[in-house]
C-alpha cells in the first residue's frame, strides 16, 4: 500500500503543487483586495472632509432662492 500512494503522490505532484499555489495567490489576492478597499474608504473619508472644510457658497438672486447652498 505504501508503494502504491508513493506512486499516486509521485503522479499527482503537479497537481497538488497547483492547487498550493493556486490557494496562496487567492488568499494574496483577498488581502491586496481588502488593503484597496480600505485604502478606498480613507480616500472617500478624506474627499469628504476636505468638502465640508469648504466655505460656502452664498447665492442671495431673487425671490424664491434660499441663501446658502
Amino acid at each position: 500500500m505504501g508503494v502504491t500512494l508513493g506512486q499516486y503522490t509521485a503522479t499527482r505532484q503537479n497537481d497538488i503543487a497547483f492547487i498550493v499555489a493556486r490557494a496562496d495567490k487567492s488568499l494574496q489576492g483577498a488581502v491586496d483586495a481588502t488593503e484597496e478597499y480600505n485604502k478606498g474608504d480613507l480616500d472617500m473619508a478624506a474627499n469628504a472632509q476636505d468638502k465640508a472644510l469648504k466655505a460656502p457658497s452664498i447665492d442671495l438672486g431673487g425671490p424664491g432662492k434660499k441663501g446658502s447652498k
